[in-house]
């Protein structure tokens, strides 16, 4: 059950992810369910899906995310990637508060520190359809 075409996160990524849990309860947060439902499948660990099957449900508010990133549950949210609509939550108020947040507040984990295979041709600052993943610890709610 290989990631195939269309998924978020590469086996490197798991495995990072994995490695740098810290006690975690979920492995990751993800825009989807169909995000979460691979990640789950191929990790055998629990995944967040943030705003629902099609991304447009408005499953996670910015107080719950803050809630389990300060009790340690939740460290890693990935935003963008292979969603549908252009972006999480198909741009819900709620889903724009949520991803600002993560950004201004949590730290971007590098491509480069769980994949071996970066592609030469591609910069990082080209992200419009590119997923992202983001460190938070609870020093990092205020």
């Amino acid at each position: 059950m290989g990631g195939g075409m269309g998924g978020d996160a590469s086996s490197e990524l798991v495995s990072y992810l994995k490695k740098y849990r810290d006690g975690a309860k979920w492995l990751l947060a993800v825009s989807s369910s169909q995000s979460a439902a691979q990640l789950i499948l191929s990790s055998g660990e629990p995944v967040i899906s943030m705003w629902g099957w099609s991304g447009s449900d408005n499953a996670m508010t910015l107080a719950k995310l803050k809630e389990l990133v300060e009790k340690g549950e939740l460290h890693y949210v990935q935003l963008g990637g292979g969603g549908m609509g252009g972006g999480p939550g198909g741009g819900s108020s709620v889903s724009s508060e949520v991803t600002e947040w993560v950004q201004q507040h949590g730290t971007a984990v590098k491509e480069s520190e769980y994949s071996k295979s970066t592609s030469s041709g591609s910069s990082s600052s080209s992200q419009s359809n590119q997923s992202a993943v983001y460190r938070l610890d609870p020093s990092d709610v205020s």
